[in-house]
């Protein structure tokens, strides 16, 4: 594998991560609104939020992976493609 499909095999992972995180959220926005926390410092609204903002997180990695890793991971020349541009460049002089 290139180094390019590593990291966008990478971006899937934490998207997919990112998407299991949500459902964490969900269960604890669940967990709210049934009473299930007795502390005042949780809301349901913001376990959603989480919930919410994880989810697009994951979904947008695991939809653009293969784009974010070509715009940070430059591609790579194969070797005999630089060879064949060097015996050009050597004809031509």
């Amino acid at each position: 594998m290139t180094p390019r499909q590593w990291f966008a095999l990478v971006l899937r992972y934490l998207g997919a991560s990112s998407i299991i995180s949500a459902v964490g959220h969900l269960g604890t926005a669940y967990d709210i609104f049934k009473g299930l926390y007795a502390t005042g410092v949780y809301t349901t609204l913001g376990s959603v939020n989480h919930a919410v903002l994880d989810a697009g997180v994951g979904l947008l990695l695991l939809y653009f992976a293969d784009r974010i890793a070509a715009y940070f991971v430059p591609a790579r020349l194969r070797p005999d493609a630089g060879e064949e541009t060097r015996e050009a460049t050597r004809s031509d002089s």
